[in-house]
């Protein structure tokens, strides 16, 4: 099956970096966290209600605890 435009956008490269980050954010904050190389964001799924952003994982890991704090 071929994806005509949509190709490059379907594909996934986990690098090992991004994977230990990934890993690291489900130890620490338990979500899922991974890096979209498109968007060139950080992403989690926080608490399964809320998709949080930001540019790096320092900022990501605020975005998870805000919506932490807005839920409560």
């Amino acid at each position: 099956m071929t994806l005509g435009a949509f190709e490059d956008t379907a594909t996934f490269s986990a690098e090992p970096i991004h994977r230990a980050e990934a890993d690291r954010f489900r130890e620490l904050y338990g979500v899922t966290a991974w890096f979209g190389h498109h968007t060139r964001k950080w992403w989690a799924l926080v608490d399964q209600r809320d998709l949080v952003e930001g540019t790096t994982p320092e900022r990501l890991g605020e975005a998870i605890m805000a919506a932490r704090r807005r839920a409560a």
